[in-house]
């Protein structure tokens, strides 16, 4: 019995190894979405342009756009977490895409501050592709 409940710790401990991680991509991805969606409303003009909370949101999205990763550990495929299989299968693939996203976001935030409507509605477009 007692090996029994040994193994069941271990296998709970591997799980919760993970967990961190899972919440960590969590976190970052629901903050980029925040920022990405008050700089989205800018760039459509659903929300006025405001330069300095423009620049604000693109100086986080390059943050976090460089912190994403991070959440992305070898074995966090498991548990309770909706990122595609696809990652781990192709991780060169993945890690390309990131690096177009940072690459992406500093040119949103290059746009952001330039001020101008059209160069930012261009380097939003360019992060929804990516």
């Amino acid at each position: 019995m007692s090996a029994l409940f040994a193994l069941s710790a271990s296998l709970w401990a591997e799980v919760a190894r993970y967990e961190e991680p899972i919440l960590y991509r969590r976190a970052v991805m629901t903050v980029i979405k925040r920022h990405y969606e008050q700089v989205s409303a800018m760039a459509k003009g659903k929300a006025a342009m405001n330069r300095d909370e423009l620049n604000r949101h693109a100086n986080y999205l390059e943050m976090l756009s460089r912190a994403s990763i991070d959440g992305f550990v070898a074995g966090s495929h498991e548990g309770g977490t909706k990122a595609k299989p696809e990652i781990w299968q192709d991780w060169p693939r993945f890690r390309a895409q990131v690096e177009k996203l940072q690459g992406d976001v500093s040119r949103l935030k290059e746009a952001a501050k330039s001020g101008k409507p059209d160069a930012l509605k261009s380097a939003v477009a360019d992060m929804i592709r990516t």
